[in-house]
């Protein structure tokens, strides 16, 4: 079995390391990711908190009278849901830019930690393309897909919040580091 896993290092690792320079930039920093991730987190919780508002408001519980005034809360916290989960998008896609070399790295998993990350990386990016491709196009009242849109939405928001809880607490020490404009570069 040694032999085999030396094998796969030996034809996988040059190769990694090509894709890895290939897409190397300078802006490619740990200072970004942390910036990128300080807006998406940010706009997470804009969207959980007016996603909530509006699960409460169609389906609230019998204990819980809710506000009937300002009469227009519900199409702005509505309107700010649509508005930046739409923007989440493009926010989850320059995270991705500039993260990606870091997923050609060879071997994948190195301690229980690293395999933590990974795990939250996988369910952040599927939720994180996911939740807005889905609400956009519940904009557009089109459901191609097989599930109940709300109950699967508000599912996923949950999964989506627990990961970037994880990934936060596993990448904390990298953000305390970067949080401010003095943090090192890489």
């Amino acid at each position: 079995m040694n032999r085999l896993t030396q094998n796969i290092d030996d034809l996988l690792v040059p190769r990694l390391e090509a894709v890895r320079r290939g897409l190397d930039s300078p802006a490619r920093t740990t200072r970004n990711a942390v910036v990128i991730g300080r807006l998406l987190g940010a706009d997470l919780v804009v969207v959980l908190l007016t996603g909530m508002w509006s699960h409460v408001v169609q389906e609230p519980p019998t204990w819980l009278t809710l506000p009937t005034r300002p009469a227009g809360l519900y199409q702005w916290t509505q309107g700010a849901h649509v508005l930046l989960g739409t923007m989440m998008l493009p926010l989850v896609l320059a995270k991705l830019w500039v993260v990606y070399p870091r997923l050609f790295e060879w071997p994948p998993v190195t301690s229980l930690p690293s395999a933590v990350e990974r795990l939250s990386v996988a369910l952040l990016v599927s939720t994180g393309l996911l939740q807005p491709v889905i609400g956009l196009v519940n904009t557009f009242q089109w459901y191609p897909w097989p599930f109940p849109f709300r109950q699967t939405h508000y599912a996923l928001a949950w999964v989506m919040a627990g990961a970037v809880l994880l990934h936060v607490a596993v990448k904390l020490p990298l953000v305390v580091g970067h949080w401010r404009a003095g943090g090192g570069s890489r």
